[in-house]
């Protein structure tokens, strides 16, 4: 697996652009900057928050937030899961316009039951923030058949994670959860178990003549659970792997080795 630290999206975010208007646009995630630190809300808190600062010079954005739900099986938003319960928390304010070189700190305000989540484990969920430029841009390409210009607008769209933990383990540090992993390989898949009571993302995980698909890196680690890796090549029991997580401010920690069961 080939180290993830510059993507960083298997633990804190990811990052996507949509056209809107028949149009399409390549935009760079430069323009609106956020720190690097994993979002844990502790049981009992009021309110965990997300700061953004618009790094342009001359382009306000509109800031759309939401709260999403979080799929452990992709470590993504989970919209096309069938979710019944209700989300445990609501962000303020959900509009907000962002000047250039100006930054804002949204609150992530806990609206749920406590009683209602895991006491054992964290739960996780996506906080989505939609920037919206002021105006649409015309192009010069032409339409096909038509000689009409092309309006679009683009639209960043960021999401991070925020974890909810409960008290019982509130100074938890990964760095000591990560003893807790076990690796095993069943076909052409690698499940990691975690035994911990927390999230946790891999930075680096290296086997001789192993590769892994883009999609599975995004997996989290799941907490008192297992996730599953598919891969190309050939991982024998009794190999030895070099891997590593990332941190509290999503910094890999010094690689471990283990024994593939």
């Amino acid at each position: 697996m080939k180290n993830l630290s510059h993507i960083l999206l298997s633990c804190l975010l990811f990052f996507s652009v949509t056209g809107v208007n028949a149009g399409y646009a390549e935009t760079s995630i430069d323009t609106i900057i956020f720190p690097f630190e994993r979002k844990t809300f502790i049981e009992g808190n009021k309110s965990v928050s997300f700061h953004l600062r618009n790094g342009t010079t001359n382009i306000p954005y509109l800031i759309q937030g939401s709260m999403e739900y979080f799929s452990e099986a992709t470590g993504k938003n989970a919209e096309k899961e069938n979710k019944v319960e209700k989300l445990p928390f609501i962000i303020t304010p959900p509009l907000f316009k962002l000047e250039p070189g100006k930054a804002y700190d949204w609150r992530i305000l806990f609206s749920g039951n406590a009683d209602s989540l895991p006491k054992d484990r964290e739960s996780a969920y996506i906080v989505k923030f939609r920037a919206i430029p002021p105006k649409k841009i015309d192009t010069d390409e032409e339409v096909k058949g038509d000689n009409k210009k092309t309006d679009f607008t683009a639209i960043q769209a960021i999401h991070f994670k925020v974890y909810y933990r409960p008290k019982a383990f509130e100074k938890l540090l990964i760095e000591d959860a990560q003893k807790k992993l076990s690796f095993r390989v069943e076909g052409n898949e690698l499940v990691v178990k975690n035994d911990s009571p927390i999230y946790m993302a891999l930075d680096s995980f290296e086997v001789a003549g192993v590769t892994f698909e883009e999609d599975e890196l995004f997996k989290p680690l799941i907490p008192l659970g297992e996730q599953r890796f598919k891969f190309s090549g050939n991982i024998k029991s009794g190999s030895k792997a070099t891997w590593s997580v990332l941190d509290e401010l999503v910094l890999d920690l010094p690689k471990e080795t283990s024994v593939i069961q």
